[in-house]
C-alpha cells in the first residue's frame, strides 16, 4: 500500500488540460519591467505583462504557477520586447504614448520600474515556431502595445507561418539531409 504524501491534500492537481490564447486584443497589465540589451547589443526593454479582464483574465499567471509545479525554474510567459533606441526609437515612444493613453493621469518619467501595474491594450497574433522536436508549433504572441480602447474588437491579426512549413512536419536543413 502507498504512504499518502503529507502535501496532497494541498497539491494542485495538473491534468494535462491547455487552452490556448486566442489572436486577438486583450487588456493588460504590466506585472515586471527589466532593461537589458537584445542579442545585438540594443538597448531593450523587456515587459513582463498578464491579461487583466475577460474570459483570458490572468492567463499567464495561471500557466506559469501550473508549470513551476513540476519546474521551480519555469519563466513567465507574458513577455513583450521592446528596443529603445535607434531605428526602434520611434516604436519605443509610441508604446509609451499608448501606455499612457491607457493610464489616465500617468506620465511617462523616465522611471522604468514607474511601469509597473499600468494597463495597455494587447494586440496579440497567433505565430509559428520549430520546437525542441522539430515540429512546427503555434504560439500567440503580444505583437504591440497599443490603447486600451477598443482593443477587444480588433480584427485579430493575420497568423504568422513559417515559409514552407506544414504544421507538424519536422524542419530540416540542408545540413541534417545526407545525400
Amino acid at each position: 500500500m502507498m504512504t499518502k504524501p503529507s502535501n496532497w491534500d494541498t497539491t494542485p492537481a495538473q491534468t494535462g488540460e491547455y487552452t490556448p490564447l486566442p489572436a486577438g486584443g486583450y487588456e493588460c497589465r504590466i506585472v515586471a519591467v527589466q532593461l537589458g540589451s537584445a542579442r545585438s547589443g540594443a538597448p531593450m526593454m523587456t515587459i513582463a505583462f498578464d491579461i487583466e479582464s475577460g474570459a483570458y483574465a490572468g492567463y499567464y499567471k495561471k500557466q506559469y504557477e501550473g508549470r513551476k509545479a513540476s519546474n521551480p525554474e519555469v519563466k513567465w510567459g507574458g513577455l513583450y520586447y521592446q528596443l529603445t533606441d535607434g531605428d526602434a526609437l520611434g516604436r519605443f515612444k509610441g508604446m509609451i504614448q499608448n501606455i499612457e493613453e491607457s493610464n489616465p493621469g500617468y506620465t511617462w518619467n523616465w522611471d522604468d520600474q514607474s511601469l509597473v501595474g499600468k494597463l495597455f491594450g494587447g494586440k496579440f497574433r497567433e505565430e509559428e515556431y520549430i520546437g525542441n522536436d522539430g515540429k512546427v508549433h503555434t504560439s500567440t504572441k503580444c505583437i504591440s502595445i497599443r490603447p486600451i480602447e477598443g482593443i477587444e474588437a480588433i480584427t485579430p491579426p493575420e497568423k504568422k507561418c513559417i515559409e514552407g512549413a506544414r504544421s507538424g512536419a519536422p524542419i530540416y536543413n540542408d545540413e541534417e539531409i545526407l545525400f
